[in-house]
This record gives structure tokens, C-alpha cells and sequence, in this order.
């Protein structure tokens, strides 16, 4: 062989090899990477050990991976003990102060979920909570679907913590339909484990338990005792709750002699503690009282959870046994830790005991102060939730609207996937781009037409009103315009009928806000059915709509506004409490041959004055603009009343 025809071999060898071995490279990194992504139960040094790996084989010039490496190393570090939740807090505070100008909204994202996690650790739930909202909103903002359910779960987990219970379930829901939806369902299990608090917390330990033990189930099958060990201690506190506490004694001792083997001296101490709990209710004050000492040599105020706790339970112990000023002294520590970290639900417990205390020393006044806190939080922690039913069907609701939104989330983000493997394809294998140019002149172009759609979608979107599917002011208004200078060109009548709920605050306050919601949803419906046409009606205000009547004259109009009105009361009995009385007060105003009007907004203010008029002649009646002087009219239009 010729020296040039062996050079070029060698040439077209290492052409044609080089990108492959360097794809080969990047599918085993993208392997290790999805493996976390998925949630899979690791050891912590076999995350070590993956990410010194990743380390080796991602090059400094591959942004995207490094980015992914970064946020790996900042979700593990370790966060043990109270000096480790520091060292990871001042790591991460550090990331954030440096983030390099191209960095990726998610990388930004996720840097800020991953030092507000750190943050709740810390103690610190104001500043975690802002973390967490800042986090759900980027998330959105980008439509990142991973990012919106991690987001929503720790942020739901927080919300069940602290005893808002509704706002935690919505989150919770949130991320668990967003997790199924994109198979992680290491990260579902984690996520369920919070449902399943959450309703231990809100009252409902047989649910909880049954969540509970389904996960266990998962947790053993997979070999995974680390996790099945966490469950196990859940459905002890379940237990507790649901009065069977020598059931609930002998799942915190498989915990606790488990941690005892495995040297988590920690995790042994807090379960020793749930011990002691169920062990007082039980009267065996002795025993509760060894495995509290053994607790305290291990917990101390930097763990402020377990610490709050525990000194809640000596309390109890001390009262017990008639040791009033001995409670007390245990009592106060507790109380500064609860109030400390914001946990109502334990201060409301201290706080009774606290006030059964006092009264027992015959201290009155500082019992009656203590019960009167109680009452306090209690009542706080009690509006911070709705009744089990309301919860349940707001759920239910939510759910509905959920599954559709993340429908929409999933099937643009898998747009994004297939643009992003294109665009990883074309840079491994830049030889094959002359080859396929027509191909890509062709996706690109499908991309960019789906790109238009969903900007003509997202511009309907904008266009409409969230709650009632109608037009919303801006879209109404622009209609009405348009139809005011046709009416003046072709010199036809065009009515305008402005209309709202009466007493709709009354509503809202009598029987809440999601029934105000459904009030708004049901005019809406009676609305579309008469109009038959969505572009002429429109929500302009809180319970304010307004109906566009082209080629309609006044008298017409003011039969309509009746029709509306029957139309109403008919839907609302179909749709709404039968204890709720539905009404509305209209205003109309015509533009005719005689009509003083030169713009829509002149026309759209003499159906506000008609409207006003309505209200003031005692409400769920019509009004005419053209009428307001005329007394037939008024007699007329009163007939609904």
C-alpha cells in the first residue's frame, strides 16, 4: 500500500471512530445521569462513586453535563448532623453567588430548590417556603416537568409540616400525577410517603396507613431497608393516632433496633423517643422515662425537631408524677423550639398540657392565658384546612385540571427532548449534516409550524378568562369595538347588556370561595346556552360579564337580559346548593338611530349607569339605559324582581 492511500486509511479510521467512541462516552454518562433522575434507591457511596465518574468523563466544554454534575453533587451532600446542614447551606449559597452568565434556567431552578431543601433542614421554613415558591414559578415559567413536580413535592411536604393541609395536598397531587406521568416512580414512592403524612397529620391515619404499608411492600420487595425502615416508623405514629399504641411501640422497636445495629445513633434517639410517647400513654412512665434519658444524650437543640419533642414528653412525664415545676422548666425548652420552627401542631399540644400544668399549681391566670393561645392556634391550624369533604372535592377538581395542564406540559417538553437529541446527533456526527440537509430543512419546519400553533393557542389562552373559559375583558372589549363601527357604518342597532351576580360577597363568605367559583362557572354556562356564541359574552370583572347583541334593537335586548335571568335561576338549580339563591341585575343600552353614543366605551358606560340603576332598585331586576326616566319602562323591567 502507497504511503498516501495509507494515510488516508488512517485518516478515515480515526473520522470514523474518534465520534463514536466519544458517543459511546456520553451514553454511559447519560445512563448514570437518568438513573439518578429516576429516583433509584442508592448507597452513598455508590453516588460517590458515580459522581467521581461523571467527573472523569465529562469535559469541561459540555455545559449541558457539567450543569447536571453540579446539581448532582449540590442534592448529596450531607446533611447528617447540624454541621453538615451548615457546610451544605454555605455550598449551595455559594453556587448561587456564581452562577456563571449561560447558565440554564433549570441549572438556576433547581439550585434554588436544592438551597431551600437545605434551608428546611436548617430550621430555617421562611426562607425555605420563599425558596420553594420561587422554584415553582420558574418551573413553570419554563415548563420543566421534573422541576414543577420536585418543586410541588417539597414544597407540599413543607405545607403538611406546618398544617395547611389543602395547599399541601394540591401540591402533593400535583407532583405525584407529574411522576407517574414521566415514569419516575423512585421519585413517586418518595412523593407518596407525603400524601400519606399528610393524612396521618390531617386526621386520617387509616388512610395514611394504608398508604403507608402499600409502600413498605414496595420498599422489602426491592430489598431497600433504609426506606422500608422510614415507612415503618410513619405507620407507628399512625398507630399512635389512632390509639393503638403497644401496636405503635413495636414498630418504632423494629426501627429503633435496626438504627442501633446500623450506628445511626440519631435516627435510634428519635425513634427511642417515639417510644416514650406511646409508652406515657400507656401510664408505664418508668420505661418512657429510661428511653427519654437515652434520647437526650444523643439529641440536643441543634436538632430542633426531635429536641421540641422530646422535651414536650419529659414534660408530660414530670405532670404525671406531679413534678409541676419540673414540667414547666421542660415545657419552656419545647415550647422555644416549637415556636422556633413554626410546628403549630406540637405547640398546640404543649400548650394544653401547659395550661393542665398551671391549673394543677392553682396558677388560673397563667392557665387561662396558656388555654387562651391554644384556642388561638388551634383555630389558625383549623382555618389553614377545609372539612375532609371539601378537601376531598377540591382535590378531585384540581386533579381534572392537573391531568389536562400537564397533558400540555408533557407533549411540549417531548417536542423539546426530540429538538435536543437532534441537536446532540448533529454535533457527534457533523460529517452525515451535508447528507441530510433537505431532512433537516424539513423537521425544522415542522418544528417551527408546531411552534406557531402553540403560540395561536397560547394567545387564546391570554385571551381568555382562566375560571370561566370565557373572554376575558381585553378579548370582550376588542369584539364590542369592532361591532359598535359596523353598527354606525351599515347604520343597524347594537345592544350591550352588562350583568353581575347580586351579593356575591355574601356568597363567597356564606358558603366559600370554591362555591363563589362555581357560581361564576354556572352564569357563565346559562350565558353560552342562551347566546350560543362565545364571542359575545365575557367575564370583565369579578362577577361582572358582559353580552354583545349585534343587529339587536333595545326592546329585544331587554327580553334577552330577562331570558338571562330565568336562564340562570335555572341553571343554578341544577348546578348549585339548593340553600343558594342565584339572582343577577342587569343594565342594558342600545345604540340606534337616536343614540347620543360616538365610541363602544360611551355606549358601555350608559349600561354601567342602567346597571347601577338595577342595584339601586333593590337588585335582581333590569335596567335600561334608553328607559331610566321613562316610569312604563321601569315597571316593565321590574317584573323579574
Amino acid at each position: 500500500m502507497s504511503h498516501p492511500v495509507r494515510y488516508l486509511s488512517l485518516l478515515l479510521l480515526l473520522l470514523f471512530t474518534q465520534p463514536f467512541a466519544v458517543a459511546e462516552e456520553k451514553t454511559l454518562v447519560d445512563k448514570i445521569f437518568a438513573k439518578h433522575e429516576r429516583g433509584e434507591t442508592m448507597t452513598a457511596e455508590a453516588v460517590k462513586e458515580d459522581i467521581a465518574q461523571l467527573s472523569k468523563l465529562i469535559p469541561a466544554d459540555d455545559v449541558i453535563r457539567t450543569e447536571k454534575l453540579q446539581l448532582l453533587k449540590c442534592w448529596n451532600q450531607a446533611a447528617e448532623t447540624e454541621q453538615e446542614v451548615n457546610s451544605a447551606l454555605a455550598y449551595t449559597t455559594h453556587a448561587l453567588a456564581n452562577i456563571p452568565p449561560n447558565a440554564s434556567p433549570h441549572y438556576v431552578t433547581d439550585l434554588t430548590l436544592c438551597h431551600a431543601w437545605y434551608l428546611y433542614l436548617s430550621g430555617d421554613m421562611k426562607g425555605a417556603m420563599e425558596g420553594y415558591d420561587l422554584s415553582v414559578k420558574r418551573a413553570y415559567e419554563y415548563e420543566d416537568l421534573k422541576l414543577i413536580a420536585d418543586s410541588r413535592s417539597l414544597r407540599g411536604s413543607l405545607y403538611s409540616y406546618i398544617g395547611d393541609f389543602s395547599s399541601a395536598l394540591e401540591d402533593l397531587v400535583t407532583a405525584q400525577d407529574l411522576y407517574e406521568s414521566l415514569n419516575l416512580t423512585g421519585w413517586a414512592n418518595f412523593n407518596l410517603a407525603d400524601v400519606a403524612t399528610s393524612f396521618r397529620r390531617y386526621g386520617d391515619p387509616k388512610s395514611a396507613i394504608r398508604y403507608y404499608n402499600k409502600l413498605k411492600d414496595v420498599y422489602l420487595k426491592n430489598n431497600n431497608q433504609d426506606q422500608a425502615i422510614l415507612v415503618i416508623s410513619d405507620i407507628g405514629l399512625a398507630l399512635d393516632e389512632l390509639g393503638e399504641h403497644q401496636q405503635a411501640i413495636e414498630q418504632f422497636l423494629i426501627s429503633y433496633h435496626y438504627n442501633k445495629e446500623h450506628q445511626q445513633t440519631v435516627a435510634a434517639a428519635i425513634a427511642a423517643t417515639n417510644i416514650a410517647y406511646s409508652l406515657i400513654q400507656l401510664n408505664r412512665l418508668d420505661e418512657a422515662e429510661r428511653y427519654l434519658a437515652e434520647a437526650a444524650a444523643v439529641i440536643t437543640e441543634k436538632e430542633l425537631t426531635a429536641y421540641s419533642f422530646m422535651k414536650l414528653f419529659m414534660g408530660e412525664i414530670q405532670f404525671k408524677r406531679g413534678h409541676y415545676t419540673e414540667a414547666l422548666i421542660e415545657l419552656t425548652e419545647g415550647e422555644e423550639a416549637f415556636r422556633s420552627l413554626q410546628n403549630d401542631r406540637g405547640l398546640i399540644q404543649l400548650l394544653q398540657l401547659k395550661s393542665e400544668v398551671y391549673a394543677a399549681m392553682d396558677n388560673l391566670p397563667a392557665a387561662y392565658g396558656a388555654l387562651q393561645e391554644f384556642m388561638v392556634i388551634t383555630k389558625k391550624v383549623d382555618g389553614n384546612s377545609l372539612d375532609l369533604q371539601t378537601t376531598e372535592l377540591k382535590v378531585k377538581f384540581d386533579t381534572r385540571r392537573i391531568t389536562l395542564e400537564n397533558e400540555r406540559l408533557i407533549e411540549n417538553q417531548t417536542l423539546k427532548e426530540q429538538e435536543l437529541a437532534l441537536l446532540e446527533q448533529n454535533k457527534s456526527l457533523q460529517y452525515i449534516i451535508l447528507l441530510l440537509t433537505v431532512c433537516i430543512l424539513v423537521i425544522v419546519s415542522l418544528f417551527a409550524y408546531k411552534q406557531v400553533h402553540r403560540n395561536r393557542q397560547l394567545q387564546a389562552i391570554a385571551l381568555t378568562d382562566y375560571l370561566t373559559q370565557l373572554p376575558n375583558r381585553r378579548h370582550i372589549y376588542a369584539q364590542a369595538a369592532k361591532y359598535f363601527q359596523q353598527a354606525l357604518k351599515q347604520q343597524h342597532p347594537f345592544s350591550v347588556i352588562i350583568f353581575d351576580a347580586d351579593h356575591f360577597k355574601q356568597i363567597n363568605d356564606n358558603f366559600g370561595h370554591e362555591i363563589g367559583d362555581r357560581a361564576l362557572i354556572t352564569i357563565a354556562n346559562a350565558g353560552q346556552a342562551l347566546t350560543g356564541n362565545k364571542d359575545h359574552l365575557g367575564r370583565i370583572g369579578g362577577e361582572e360579564f358582559l353580552i354583545l347583541l349585534p343587529n339587536t334593537d333595545a326592546k329585544r335586548a331587554r327580553e334577552f337580559a330577562h331570558q338571562l335571568q330565568s336562564k340562570i335561576t335555572e341553571f343554578s338549580h341544577q348546578e348549585l346548593p339548593h340553600e343558594l339563591t342565584l339572582t343577577v341585575s342587569a343594565g342594558v343600552a342600545t345604540l340606534g338611530k337616536e343614540s347620543p353614543d360616538k365610541d363602544f366605551a360611551s355606549l358601555l358606560k350608559r349600561a354601567d349607569k342602567a346597571l347601577y340603576a338595577a342595584k339601586y332598585a333593590g337588585r335582581n331586576c333590569v335596567k335600561s339605559a334608553d328607559g331610566l326616566d321613562d316610569k312604563r319602562d321601569d315597571d316593565s323591567d321590574n317584573a323579574s324582581a
